[in-house]
């Protein structure tokens, strides 16, 4: 083994270490938060977050990319363009409300909406990456729906920004403003169970 493959060994879980608890420490206190934090609660020197993280900024990048990833991907799977759409609809609808009130996405989307104005790039890359490309996916099978005759859509993208919208509520800000206090899980299936019908009301295929 080459000395520089023998250092990525060594190194691969200490920067997991360190990533894993600057997203605790950036999601607990914000982007305030000092590399003297992140490198207590990870239990190394703050010389070899450095090491590892070039600067704040980066590690704070790191840690917002990761985290995007891991939560956004489970809501952009693409799906079937031959499901049936009441069944689809609901699974997406549950599988956007569990992601998007998951304390973790709430911290995140508390975190990005207070630094956005600092990393206006960072910002865009996660709403293209994440929010917009989910309605982009609806969209395009709502359009496939609708030309297959089980749905009348005029207008797909703005129908699947409005489905998102409707599944929003005031839930989403709820999660944000009492983190400790979530809706019970009988309300969250409530609002979604309603939000599909009226949606597949909304966009019923002529008999």
């Amino acid at each position: 083994m080459s000395v520089s493959a023998a250092v990525h060994t060594v190194s691969a879980p200490k920067h997991d270490a360190i990533l894993d608890a600057a997203k605790r420490v950036f999601l607990r206190e914000g982007y305030s938060a000092s590399m003297d934090l992140v490198s207590a609660e990870a239990g190394v020197s703050k010389q070899t977050v450095y090491n590892h993280f070039a600067s704040k900024e980066r590690l704070f990048r790191a840690i917002v990319d990761d985290l995007a990833s891991e939560l956004l991907d489970v809501l952009v799977e693409r799906v079937s363009t031959r499901a049936d759409p009441a069944r689809m609809l609901e699974a997406l609808a549950r599988r956007f409300l569990t992601l998007l009130l998951m304390p973790s996405s709430a911290a995140l989307h508390r975190m990005l909406v207070a630094e956005a104005p600092r990393f206006p790039d960072l910002a865009r890359e996660i709403y293209l990456g994440g929010p917009a490309r989910a309605v982009d996916e609806l969209a395009a099978y709502l359009e496939e729906q609708s030309r297959r005759g089980t749905l009348a859509v005029e207008d797909p993208a703005l129908a699947a920004d409005q489905f998102f919208g409707a599944l929003r509520g005031n839930l989403q800000l709820r999660a944000l403003l009492n983190p400790r206090e979530m809706p019970p899980e009988a309300e969250i299936e409530h609002a979604l169970a309603h939000a599909v019908r009226s949606f597949l009301r909304a966009h019923a295929a002529a008999a």
